[in-house]
């Protein structure tokens, strides 16, 4: 929600927002109906604004691909690139613009910085042994095709009857529901992947490359080695399973492709003017930080508490948890 600037408590380690996190507002029991009602309908909340974002920039794709006349039953290269440019310039776009804010300008310097540090420009763990052009690089040269990837095939699928498909005229309610049922499928499915990703061998040749990030920024979301890239989009494959609809499918790769930029923003609060605006990315700040809590997302379905991964910000992780 927005609030007034305050003056951020700092530390060591640079600012630390209200500890210890707890369970979000879906889950609190007893049900506190006013901060549900604030965490879905609120601004910055479930609804708003990104989601709504993401479903705007689906119909804006759907709409561009029918305008196009493009025949989604044929892998023609014509539709194919105007997809992949298209998520080329979203992701320049939407990840570009955090890191402009944020780090390029500093427009708020480190005023609500989880590291009172800057990232590294230089380090050996690193592509080019840079750390900003290598996170471009794995996002935009794979990210963006294996999530191009994923949104051709299920489309192409869609249209040659081969996976189940409905429509908004035959059944409104369910694929309302959809919408919202894909972000909590998703906050399952990144958790299961990720757990997964950091079973050492795995972590050894493939996740380390986005735990290379300790001190993360915008572009270190979707930084990351083709393997993961391939697992982490793989949601996509459950809408072979239950009908959906060309919406359904660009509205939720274009959700996992672009929530990490947020989700990876180092800074607890935006500040506009004399308002800020928070962020809510401490919890998987705490992930990278520490590399063996919180590998769920907070805002949905927290697993890491029935697994006993949770960090709540302030207790101690032992050196066996610390290491990937």
């Amino acid at each position: 929600m927005s609030s007034p600037i305050e003056s951020p408590s700092s530390n060591a380690g640079g600012w630390t927002p209200q500890v210890p996190l707890t369970v979000p507002p879906p889950l609190m029991w007893p049900p506190q109906p006013l901060k549900l009602f604030k965490y879905l309908f609120g601004f910055p909340g479930l609804f708003f604004p990104w989601l709504t974002i993401y479903a705007g920039i689906a119909v804006g794709l759907w709409k561009l691909l029918e305008a196009t006349h493009s025949d989604l039953a044929r892998l023609s290269v014509g539709w194919i690139a105007l997809l992949l440019a298209c998520n080329e310039v979203l992701a320049i776009g939407i990840y570009g613009a955090w890191h402009y804010v944020f780090y390029g300008r500093r427009f708020q310097g480190t005023q609500f910085k989880y590291n009172a540090s800057w990232p590294k420009e230089r380090s050996d763990l690193f592509l080019f042994r840079k750390p900003m052009a290598s996170n471009i690089f794995w996002s935009l040269v794979s990210g963006v095709p294996i999530w191009t990837a994923y949104v051709v095939i299920t489309l192409w699928a869609q249209a040659n009857g081969i996976v189940p498909v409905t429509s908004w005229s035959h059944s409104p309610t369910y694929c309302a529901l959809l919408l919202v049922g894909l972000v909590f499928f998703h906050a399952v499915h990144f958790y299961a992947g990720h757990r997964i990703l950091h079973w050492q061998p795995l972590y050894d040749r493939v996740h380390c490359l986005h735990h290379a990030n300790v001190n993360p920024g915008p572009w270190t979301g979707l930084a990351m080695h083709p393997v993961e890239h391939l697992v982490y989009f793989s949601g996509a494959l459950l809408l072979w399973i239950i009908p959906a609809t060309p919406i359904h499918v660009l509205y939720f790769v274009t959700l996992v492709a672009l929530a990490p930029a947020e989700g990876h923003l180092g800074f607890g609060k935006l500040v506009v003017g004399s308002r800020s605006f928070a962020t809510d990315n401490y919890y998987h700040y705490l992930h990278h930080k520490f590399f063996r809590v919180n590998f769920g997302d907070s805002l949905l379905i927290p697993l890491d508490r029935l697994f006993g991964t949770f960090h709540d910000g302030i207790r101690r992780v032992s050196k066996t948890q610390d290491k990937g």
